[in-house]
Formats: structure tokens, sequence, C-alpha cells
């Protein structure tokens, strides 16, 4: 494990790696973790090792075994020649979704702060993962879903144990209900948050490696929080900094229409909360914790954000069927859905991320 601090994305307030919260106390930003690279140390045969989620470990900031079933290593697919278009299956984790690199590293990370609970705010995806990573650590987990969480999931996440609490409103409401308990109580709050990030890093970390660290023109990612385009941007700079990449591909944010507060942010600058429409429940989020990283992530790669209906995620979800026998929920299938819709050059080559399939 490299050495590192935290460090407040808003205010830049420097905090001990073992702080037990995600926000800053000074003005309320977002946490973040800062590594000192000059102690991160690759093994010499790193580019030989199997690509699997840990093979990246000297980039995660734990030190203990992990608490891990086996996320990572899902397939990176190619379904078209020219342009050349490949899919990263992330429904290829243990409980179909990338969420399950971020409960791997955060459930570890708690653990090594000494927490036996966690509290989390979700719209499903993230509580199934981390009920089933929790219930592996011993560890209670209770999730905070808003009144448009997926019925279906909800249900999954309590055959794993874990404790449910409906909260009337949206997601933006069951944080605010998760950070109070989490204040509360002296839990470990889970979530959209650093430790979270950090491990879906893994998701880009196997994408550069599955294609021997020749970086594709673009990389589409579905955008609810945020979350996972900011942690693509991170793991693409950390690649570039340790010299296994030279280019940026360009990073393109991919909302649902019914849920695209950052299109509008992208453009103007200003960050308003929407009123969500949309089936793709997994990037249902009216007002993005990580707008602003978000922003910048596309930004500095030269990328941008697309929305699409869900109609489009519908037909980009049977063609991902048809092509890779892979069942995508809507929100898995926006990314291909962007791809379709805005189309690419011949000779372009773009990635992707089929987040998670948990219909």
């Amino acid at each position: 494990m490299p050495d590192f601090v935290l460090r407040c994305t808003k205010c830049g307030a420097e905090y001990h790696p073992d702080y037990p919260w995600p926000v800053c106390d000074r003005c309320g930003g977002l946490l973040e973790v800062e590594y000192d690279y000059s102690t991160v140390r690759l093994p010499p045969d790193f580019r030989h090792r199997p690509v699997k989620q840990w093979k990246y470990a000297p980039l995660y900031p734990v030190s203990r075994r992990p608490i891990t079933v086996g996320e990572g290593g899902t397939r990176l697919k190619r379904i078209s020649a020219s342009p050349d278009i490949y899919l990263k299956i992330e429904v290829d984790n243990p409980t179909k979704s990338f969420k399950d690199r971020g409960s791997s590293v955060e459930v570890t990370r708690a653990l090594e702060l000494g927490f036996d609970r966690l509290a989390v705010a979700s719209t499903g995806n993230m509580a199934l993962s981390l009920a089933a990573y929790s219930e592996i650590a011993g560890m209670e987990a209770i999730t905070f879903v808003g009144s448009g969480a997926n019925e279906n999931k909800i249900d999954m996440i309590r055959n794993k144990g874990g404790k449910v609490i409906q909260v009337k409103g949206d997601f933006n409401d069951a944080v605010r209900e998760a950070e109070g308990y989490a204040r509360g109580t002296g839990t470990f709050l889970a979530g959209d948050y650093m430790y979270r990030k950090e491990g879906q890093k893994g998701v880009f970390f196997e994408v550069m490696d599955q294609l021997e660290f020749n970086p594709p023109d673009y990389i589409f990612v579905p955008v609810g929080n945020g979350t996972l385009i900011s942690a693509a941007h991170k793991a693409l700079l950390e690649m570039r900094s340790l010299g296994l990449i030279e280019e940026l591909p360009k990073l393109m944010g991919v909302q649902a229409e019914g849920a695209a507060p950052l299109l509008e942010y992208a453009r103007t600058g200003e960050l308003r909360k929407i009123y969500v429409r949309t089936g793709a429940d997994a990037i249902a989020v009216g007002y993005p914790m990580y707008a602003e990283q978000a922003r910048r992530a596309v930004g500095e790669t030269g990328g941008s954000i697309i929305a699409v209906s869900d109609v489009d995620m519908e037909a980009a979800a049977a063609e991902i069927f048809r092509s890779a026998r892979v069942c995508a929920e809507l929100a898995g299938a926006a990314a291909y859905a962007a791809i379709v819709k805005r189309g690419l050059g011949r000779g372009e080559s773009a990635v992707a991320i089929v987040s998670g399939g948990n219909l």
C-alpha cells in the first residue's frame, strides 16, 4: 500500500488516513485519497500477472488481506472490427455489477478502521453488493433507499441478510438519512465516497491491461452519481504517471435522458437538482455527488456528456445480448447505446462499460 493522506476536493484540507468520515468537517466537500506516488511499487512481473481486481493492490489504500469473492477479471469482448468496439462486461462480477470492486476495497478498509457495521444509501446494485461483502466480513449492513428503488433488488438485499430502510424521497434524500444515521450511531458510512472510488479504478486498470496498455480513442461510462467516471479519470492519470500508458482516452459520460443533470452542468457550470424519470434505476440520480469530478473527467480528457433515452438503452441491451449473450440492465446498456447514438469514425476505437445486469 502506498503512503496516502485524505484531501478535501473543495477546500483542500488534509486529513490523516485513519480519519473515519468521508466528508470534510470544515466545508462539507468530499474527501479524496491522495497518494505519494513515489511509494508505489509494482512487482517486477506485474505485466505478466493474470488480470484481476487485486492485481492492482499497490494502487489501493488497504494493507490487510482483502475481503474478496472473486471480483474483477471481467471479459473485454470485441463486438465490432470497424470501428473497433469493445464491451467491458462487469456483469461477470459476483453480484452482477461493477459495484463489487468498490465493495471489496470499501469493506476491507472499514475493517482496517475497526468498524463492524456500515450504512449506505443506494439505488440497488451497490447495496446488494455491500450486503454480500458485509456478510462475508461479519459486518452488519444497513441500506437506505428512496421511493423509486428497484423492488426486486431490495428483496435480493434482504435475502443476503441486509437491513433495508425505505426513505420518503429520492436517492439524495436517502443519502442524507444514511449520513445522519452513521454520524449518530458511530457507523461506517459506505457508498459513493473515496474508498469505493478507489476500488472502482479496477475497471479501468483492467481495460488498459487487456488492451496491452494501448488506450482506445474513447471509453463510454454510465453516469449516475459520477463516482465511476471519476474513478476512470484517476486510474488513467495514475497509469500515465507510472509510465504504463502515454495518452489518455476521451472519457464519455453517459446519462439517461430522464436523469441528466450533468448535461446542463457541463454546458453552463450550474448544477440543479432534477426530477428523475427513467427506468434505468442504477443511474437514476437527480443531483450527482461527484458532479464536479465528472465534469473534470470529461473536460480534461477531451470527452463529453451524452444522454440516451430508455428506448435507446432497451435497443442496446438487446444488441448486447445478441452479440455477447449478456443480459444487461438499462443502465448497463447505456454506454453502448451512446456509441450507437453518437457513432464512431472508421479506424476509431471505443470501450463501453456494461456496468450491471441485475435483472
